[in-house]
């Protein structure tokens, strides 16, 4: 029995699922290094701080952070789930490699690059981890079919979005054949900020990241609530990252906007946020006791599960251990650590489990 198996016992007899994990694999880091710079993307060490650090421009933008060793190195990853009482991550691409700034095809090419390369991870080691797809989402057409292959072809079970395309919001109607597709797969879509092109007073303090992922994921959830998208879709199930950025304190704000708003700008749906609201999901990545009772309080039942955002520096370094100081009764535990539900039951697969 391993670690993290004891720990998902610990947590009440049942699998410890980690929804929010993110992993470039070695083989796309091969594959953008050797066919990379035919697509817009490419590799790029400079010297920093006495060493060499590696970044990947994307469409002529570099990362926001090097290419850090822990995105790759599996050993290192499954060492720090048996840690933190983890058994299975669900993982997802790196949001600075969304390439949604790239042409169509470029952007296609990027996101097979990731997709195969998360399946030779799912194929070493079955037990351990769920892939969630990437796909080009500047081309909603291309990016539904790239989910249908990632699904029935590489076993992926998740997708993962940006939380906006450029200045087109989730909303947009372009996006309708990839909210289909993924209604029709019956796959989760976890929505992420990617890396923002934001003027320095946003990056000053890490603020880009500490104020502005949260505040992206709002105005992502924002438009899903407001802009008809759940209604027209009722069969998508939608994972907010970072517990759902500032949803959970400002739907009071958001409901009085579905009545009060200008004409023009009015809601596009008839059902408002707070009657949407028990259709979303989010994860506990939010480093504070009071604010996780609160979004426990806010979700509807269930629809909380455990996340870490392993292996960046925002990532919750104990993220089971942090749950104690909740004193969940066994059956709210479970369905928190397991993910109870947000996966679909699939043939030889029972009840969201493994």
């Amino acid at each position: 029995m391993t670690a993290g198996t004891t720990a998902g016992t610990r947590g009440a007899g049942g699998t410890v699922v980690d929804v929010h994990a993110h992993h470039v694999g070695a083989l796309a880091v091969e594959r953008i290094r050797d066919e990379g710079a035919a697509h817009g993307v490419r590799l790029v060490t400079r010297e920093a701080g006495g060493g060499q650090v590696t970044r990947v421009e994307v469409g002529g933008r570099p990362s926001g952070l090097p290419l850090i060793p822990p995105l790759s190195d599996v050993g290192a990853r499954l060492a720090w789930m048996a840690s933190a009482g983890v058994d299975v991550q669900l993982v997802a691409p790196w949001m600075d490699l969304a390439g949604y700034e790239l042409p169509p095809d470029d952007g296609l090419w990027l996101a097979r690059v990731q997709n195969e390369s998360a399946a030779a991870l799912r194929a070493a080691h079955p037990d351990r981890f769920r892939i969630a797809a990437a796909v080009p989402l500047q081309a909603p057409a291309l990016a539904a079919d790239e989910l249908r292959r990632a699904v029935t072809e590489l076993g992926h079970e998740a997708v993962q979005i940006g939380a906006r395309v450029g200045d087109g919001g989730l909303d947009d109607p372009s996006l309708a054949p990839f909210w289909r597709a993924a209604e029709d797969l019956d796959v989760p879509v976890i929505v992420h900020p990617a890396e923002l092109d934001v003027p320095e007073r946003m990056r000053r303090l890490f603020l880009h990241i500490l104020v502005g992922n949260p505040a992206e994921t709002t105005f992502a959830a924002a438009a899903l609530l407001l802009g008809g998208v759940l209604e027209a879709h009722p069969g998508l199930r939608v994972l907010l990252v970072h517990g759902g950025g500032f949803v959970p304190y400002q739907i009071g704000r958001l409901e009085r906007g579905f009545t009060a708003a200008p004409p023009p700008v009015r809601a596009r749906g008839t059902r408002s946020p707070r009657q949407l609201a028990g259709r979303l999901w989010f994860d506990t990545v939010l480093h504070d006791d009071d604010a996780l009772r609160h979004l426990l309080d806010f979700a509807a039942p269930g629809r909380v599960v455990l996340g870490s955002d392993y292996p960046f520096p925002m990532r919750a370094d104990q993220p089971v251990a942090a749950l104690d100081a909740l004193k969940l009764d066994d059956a709210d535990r479970a369905r928190l650590l397991g993910a109870t539900g947000l996966f679909p039951r699939r043939p030889g697969r029972g009840g969201g489990q493994p």
